[in-house]
């Protein structure tokens, strides 16, 4: 059994079970985490140039695109947030929390988890040589980063397992 379970609470929600103190202090974090969307170098990870060699193309991408993105970003970021206000005691599982999930906020969770682990690899500069390490130190604040990018992108897989269609 794993300690961390996603779940069908009822027809329109999903509940989210054995959140750890370090998951539930990972989850606090990603409203703030979020707002550094906007703040380079995260921005050019979240809004990256879709044509390789066409700057004319790229300009007229990102004056059509970017704002809506944005609009879409802050949106999942918000509901995230206010989902998270609903984090409560698991009942069976003692020292361990519960969420319930709305099932409609599905994609906005998993954007945001995305958004969230971007952001972090941006700032941390963390190479995909370093998503592979096994050893992280916790006196070092990149391996910190490296360790939320994997907790979130853990979560984020099981939250992609409840989205796809059976």
């Amino acid at each position: 059994m794993r300690l961390l379970q996603i779940e069908p609470a009822d027809e329109k929600h999903l509940r989210i079970r054995g959140l750890d103190r370090m998951l539930c202090g990972c989850l606090d974090e990603l409203p703030r985490l979020l707002e550094q969307g906007d703040r380079p170098p995260a921005r050019q990870r979240l809004y990256p140039d879709p044509f390789r060699s066409d700057a004319s193309a790229n300009e007229e991408w990102h004056r059509l695109m970017d704002s809506d993105l944005r609009h879409l970003f802050v949106t999942a970021g918000e509901i995230v947030a206010r989902d998270l206000a609903r984090l409560e005691p698991d009942p069976a599982q003692p020292h361990r929390k519960q969420l319930l999930l709305p099932v409609a906020h599905l994609n906005a969770w998993i954007s945001a988890l995305n958004q969230a682990r971007l952001i972090l690899g941006e700032q941390f500069a963390v190479t995909e040589a370093e998503m592979r390490r096994e050893e992280l130190h916790p006196e070092r604040e990149q391996d910190v980063a490296l360790f939320k990018i994997h907790v979130l992108g853990y979560l984020l897989q099981l939250l992609v397992e409840h989205a796809r269609p059976r």
